[in-house]
């Protein structure tokens, strides 16, 4: 049989090279043996969920993935790259079916902190809330379980539903990050948990969810960006807030073009967003950005140096009481999600570590110095 098809030309040098691999006779034995290999993944991970391959016994105690088909001259096989289909997402996690809100949006929480004011660095966000992407798929998939549940979903239900999504979809970034050799600060697998380990699970839940503490204490990156609120009868329950569903329902490249073609995390549309809502609703966070871009500015590009500048924000009462280690965490937790909404760059020589400030982050800076003037003149 003889089939006629349009392919890239990306597509033509991947054949090529393949077949000047010497382990294939012509085009036709390399997409016969790759047609084999895709139609062997999908089937095993349809019976079985998503599969790392590889040596996973030796990685993970798991039972060895799936052996694909040779080519037919007894050369070394070459294995096709897994392909992974936006299907097996978990559905929770899709874009498709979330509309308008199926109830107007819960208001945003209340604040202790006006814009413009110092906030303390024991009040910044916590530090080990270290990235953003978990946000937005836990946005994604509360807006789902809120168009069955509008008067608020049940936080533990919520939390659990949630964090068994996250932990699909970690698994699958994991593979992502480990196929494209993703360096660690890249990686798409951060903070998901991605493993057997329940306290994994849990730690998710808690902190990219929400949780409450015995004293009835909500808390969560989700609730501190004010991406969520909650109501309070007989159970917590959970409520986007307008900005919230708006997170929810922008395109991201990531949730939406799996398995995606850049390491970028956010579209334009999910960062202007965040940044226009944190720097006029969230001061603490706004505080965190403008202080550290201040500090950067000034000469303080390493994380000793940063810790030192930051070290003025530590309340008189508490300098003794917060360890060093606290501050650090904090610092690279703010950082981390600067440099996710790309206000900050990494830059890495062997084990040293420095930042800059994008241009962005010069946009944000400047964008606040001014607000302050206008707030000052009224």
């Amino acid at each position: 049989m003889i089939l006629c098809f349009n392919c890239l030309q990306e597509t033509k040098r991947l054949l090529d090279e393949l077949l000047h691999s010497g382990g294939y006779r012509d085009y036709g034995d390399v997409i016969t043996t790759a047609i084999a290999n895709l139609s062997m993944l999908q089937g095993e991970i349809a019976r079985t969920g998503p599969i790392i391959i590889g040596d996973t016994e030796q990685q993970t105690g798991a039972p060895p993935a799936p052996s694909v088909i040779a080519p037919t001259r007894e050369t070394t096989p070459v294995i096709a790259p897994p392909i992974v289909p936006t299907q097996l997402l978990p559905a929770r996690l899709l874009r498709k079916g979330i509309g308008t809100p199926p109830v107007p949006p819960s208001p945003l929480p209340d604040d202790v902190w006006t814009s413009g004011a110092p906030v303390p660095l024991d009040r910044w966000v916590f530090g080990q809330y270290n990235k953003l992407l978990p946000a937005k798929v836990s946005c994604r998939a509360l807006a789902h379980l809120l168009t069955a549940e509008p008067r608020g979903v049940i936080l533990d239900d919520a939390a659990r539903q949630i964090a068994a999504d996250a932990k699909t979809f970690g698994v699958l970034l994991r593979q992502y990050d480990e196929q494209h050799q993703t360096d660690r600060d890249a990686a798409l697998a951060v903070a998901f948990p991605a493993g057997d380990e329940d306290k994994a699970v849990t730690r998710y839940a808690n902190q990219f969810v929400a949780n409450v503490n015995k004293f009835g204490q909500v808390s969560g990156l989700l609730l501190d960006l004010k991406l969520i609120n909650y109501t309070k009868t007989k159970d917590v329950r959970l409520l986007l807030t307008s900005v919230g569903w708006q997170f929810a329902s922008l395109h991201n490249p990531v949730l939406d073009a799996f398995p995606p073609t850049t390491l970028q995390k956010f579209s334009d549309q999910e960062v202007t967003l965040l940044l226009g809502h944190v720097a006029t609703a969230v001061p603490a966070e706004d505080f965190a950005y403008r202080t550290i871009i201040a500090g950067i500015t000034a000469g303080a590009a390493t994380p000793d140096q940063i810790d030192e500048h930051l070290q003025q924000f530590v309340s008189a009462d508490r300098q003794e009481q917060l360890s060093k280690s606290f501050l650090a965490s904090q610092r690279s937790g703010a950082i981390s999600r600067m440099v996710d909404l790309g206000l900050l760059r990494r830059s890495r020589e062997g084990v040293r570590v420095s930042y800059m400030v994008t241009a962005r982050g010069q946009e944000y800076a400047a964008g606040n110095a001014r607000k302050e003037q206008i707030a000052k003149c009224r």
